[in-house]
């Protein structure tokens, strides 16, 4: 049997060397992505967009009456170095407050307009923050910290800082790098000048508790 002759546009064993190209391109584009997530001193900026599978959510308990709002208007960014999570987060997350759903539309506009005074405060934004006790001082693709983020939420004009637990995973999904994010935690509405209704219509608990659950992409 013959062999292909070398050098020209073929290799040594007769495969075209465009060939080898496009495999190592499609190569280096599995592997850049596990690469930046491990890359020492290097802070990748994640985006979040507004809509799924992104939401905000609150809980109100009261006397008699139990609902809750959610929303998946969201946006935002997350900035960290994953080979060095003490060094914490740069983190902005922007939720529009007149997109909250609580499944009766008269309530809604109610929260809106007499409580919220969504014209006047449109949007709610948590900045931070201070990474505190994390689980890991180091994250790669596929792996989960937990830890508590100290930043300040912004809200009914109101900032107050906010201290909150965060479990924080690094994912690479088809070569492309995201951080999902979870937490909960509680506000008050006083805290924040925030009337609480008592009428039919809409009961409040003075406490509310927040849901988060994001997915930040990079590159984006």
């Amino acid at each position: 049997m013959k062999r292909a002759a070398v050098g020209g546009d073929h290799d040594g064993v007769g495969m075209p060397r465009h060939t080898h190209a496009r495999h190592a391109l499609a190569v280096a584009a599995r592997v850049l992505p596990m690469f930046v997530a491990v890359t020492p001193g290097f802070a990748e900026t994640f985006q979040i967009t507004p809509g799924k599978p992104n939401l905000v959510r609150f809980e109100s308990k009261a006397p008699l009456e139990t609902f809750d709002g959610k929303t998946r208007a969201v946006r935002g960014h997350v900035r960290f170095d994953p080979q060095d999570l003490e060094a914490g987060l740069d983190v902005r997350v922007e939720v529009d407050l007149a997109s909250f759903d609580t499944g009766i539309e008269i309530r809604n506009r109610h929260m809106r307009e007499n409580h919220l005074e969504t014209e006047t405060f449109p949007t709610a934004v948590f900045e931070g923050g201070k990474i505190l006790d994390p689980s890991r001082t180091r994250l790669g693709a596929g792996e989960t910290v937990r830890f508590v983020v100290e930043g300040t939420l912004d809200l009914h004009g109101v900032e107050k800082p906010v201290r909150a637990p965060v479990e924080m995973s690094l994912e690479n999904p088809d070569g492309a790098l995201l951080v999902r994010v979870v937490t909960s935690f509680q506000i008050k509405l006083s805290d924040h000048d925030i009337k609480r209704p008592k009428f039919l219509v809409m009961k409040l608990d003075e406490v509310q508790r927040l849901s988060v659950e994001l997915i930040a992409k990079a590159g984006e």
